[in-house]
């Protein structure tokens, strides 16, 4: 506890200092952040602990607001950006394609 961030006034960091990515590759592909999300309560919530991943969270959500609004969604308030391993993503493309079709091709 005694090294977590906010315990250093001049440090905000970047990540949980928990987290353990076993791939380099991965490692290197999202420059060491690694930052979990499986906590109870509020997901979008701040976390005093990863204030920087905090801090990426809110910019990542905004983001994508702004996104959904050029893209004429002006209706929506509020935007999370949640990650998703690949067969998820998979999986949820997929189900969102299979809307497109008539009913009597599903």
């Amino acid at each position: 506890a005694a090294m977590d961030s906010n315990n250093f006034e001049e440090n905000v960091g970047v990540g949980e200092r928990e987290a353990r990515v076993l791939s380099g590759v991965v490692r290197r592909r999202h420059f060491g952040l690694a930052h979990g999300v499986g906590r109870s309560g509020d997901v979008a919530a701040v976390q005093p602990k990863a204030a920087g991943s905090s801090l990426l969270a809110k910019l990542a959500n905004a983001l994508a607001l702004d996104a959904l609004k050029e893209a004429g969604l002006v209706e929506f308030r509020r935007a999370v950006v949640l990650p998703c391993a690949t067969g998820l993503s998979l999986s949820l493309c997929l189900l969102a394609l299979r809307n497109q079709l008539p009913p009597t091709e599903r």
